[in-house]
């Protein structure tokens, strides 16, 4: 059975890795800004998508801060204890 971008279950836990998580994010990012024009049904949407990309190990979720705001402030909901000049 085909998932997520049309990978297998076994494919997506092999294949997500540490840092290849944000390469699909910022490709989330971009489609979520032009689609939902409303930043706080995004941030609710990254809220949801993020916590799924960290259930595969990702932690490179600094690379993906700055391009929308609604993304940052998803972020500091889930993480409220990261400090921004500490990084991820």
């Amino acid at each position: 059975m085909r998932g997520l971008l049309g990978w297998t279950r076994t494919q997506r836990e092999a294949d997500m890795g540490w840092a290849k998580g944000s390469a699909i994010m910022d490709r989330i990012i971009l489609a979520a800004m032009e689609h939902f024009p409303d930043p706080e049904a995004r941030q609710a949407f990254y809220v949801e998508v993020i916590d799924a990309f960290e259930d595969a190990d990702w932690d490179t979720q600094n690379e993906c801060e700055e391009q929308d705001e609604a993304f940052d402030a998803a972020l500091r909901e889930l993480h409220a204890d990261w400090d921004k000049e500490d990084g991820v």
